[in-house]
């Protein structure tokens, strides 16, 4: 879907806007659908079809940028499946941000199936955010943002010109953040009680740092 931004909906049970299918609603422009499409092609070639399928199931295209503008997007732990972003009018940057976004919904589900619970204290410095946040919203940046770069790595491959360079210079700004969270990673990763999950995050997130 891309529906226009005014009919997008604010209230308590969402920090970020949601859009609600009603009888008005209608497909995306057969361009922005054909973009998706080819995102979703290009993710599913390099190893990301899995976590896709399960995990963004419906998009919601926002705004189209000029390369290099600032994107937003998000995910709704109360949509699973549900991703909201702007995009470049590019399938290989928004497949990049359709996995990072996939993961996401991915963690949430993750958690809730494990059982697994993280406390408010101690928070760890974010440099996504420059902040300082709970363990739950920190590794979900650990994450989430290790799966884009892994990702980035694959299809560089195959990128070129413009989105080429552009990826080229996101992949580095993202080794610089990563590295910056190495001893923090360590001690949030350790309240993560389940073994099978602490052991997945650990390993993308290794995968990333060697990159």
């Amino acid at each position: 879907m891309a529906p226009d931004l005014a009919r997008l909906s604010r209230s308590e049970i969402s920090e970020t806007p949601y859009y609600v299918l009603g009888p008005g609603t209608v497909s995306a422009p057969d361009k922005l659908r054909e973009i998706a499409s080819a995102a979703y092609a290009v993710a599913a070639e390099i190893g990301f079809a899995d976590l896709l399928a399960g995990h963004a199931v419906v998009l919601c295209l926002l705004r189209q940028k000029s390369v290099g503008d600032t994107l937003d997007s998000w995910t709704i732990t109360r949509l699973p499946g549900t991703v909201f972003c702007d995009h470049y009018g590019e399938p290989a940057v928004l497949a990049r941000d359709l996995v990072h976004e996939a993961g996401h919904n991915w963690l949430n589900d993750a958690f809730a199936a494990t059982g697994c619970t993280l406390p408010e204290e101690p928070r760890f410095f974010s440099p996504w955010k420059g902040t300082n946040r709970p363990a739950f919203g920190f590794l979900h940046a650990c994450w989430a943002f290790p799966l884009m770069m892994i990702y980035t790595s694959r299809v560089l491959g195959s990128a070129e010109g413009a989105i080429a360079r552009f990826l080229t210079g996101y992949l580095d700004e993202q080794r610089r953040f990563l590295a910056a969270t190495i001893h923090d990673h360590a001690q949030a990763l350790a309240l993560v009680d389940d073994v099978g999950l602490r052991g997945c995050l650990h390993t993308i997130y290794q995968e990333a740092l060697a990159l």
